[in-house]
């Protein structure tokens, strides 16, 4: 391996990582460590890693961290994979509520996805 592919991997692994957390937060990952991998799982996986590739990128560069460290930009990717996935939902939430979703509806997903990541880890479901 080239030099230059070492600083990618490194922060490759924690998009990987990232997006994997993402998954035990939505739910799609029980407590269990199983996975019923479907279509969805795979667009949110592959969306988390590319929020976080792309996104945590666009934001090292911007605020010039170009110079730190492989792994403090690896974390900055780690949080875009996580949170990355979660400004989506609300972006998605968003667009639902302008299309007339009823608010109670939008309050009950969004409680149940606050209950998945802080809750009792059954993702939301009973």
């Amino acid at each position: 391996m080239q030099e230059n592919t070492i600083p990618w991997i490194i922060k490759i692994i924690p998009a990987i990582v990232g997006a994997i957390l993402a998954l035990v937060l939505s739910g799609d990952i029980d407590k269990n460590g199983k996975i019923q991998v479907t279509v969805s799982v795979i667009c949110k996986f592959a969306a988390s890693v590319t929020v976080s590739l792309y996104g945590g990128s666009a934001f090292i560069e911007h605020f010039e961290m170009l110079k730190t460290s492989t792994m403090y930009q690896g974390f900055i990717m780690l949080m875009f994979a996580v949170f990355g996935l979660m400004a989506i939902g609300i972006l998605y939430q968003s667009i639902a509520l302008l299309k007339g979703k009823p608010l109670s509806e939008v309050i009950t997903e969004i409680k149940s996805a606050f209950i998945s990541i802080i809750g009792n880890g059954k993702g939301g479901r009973d």
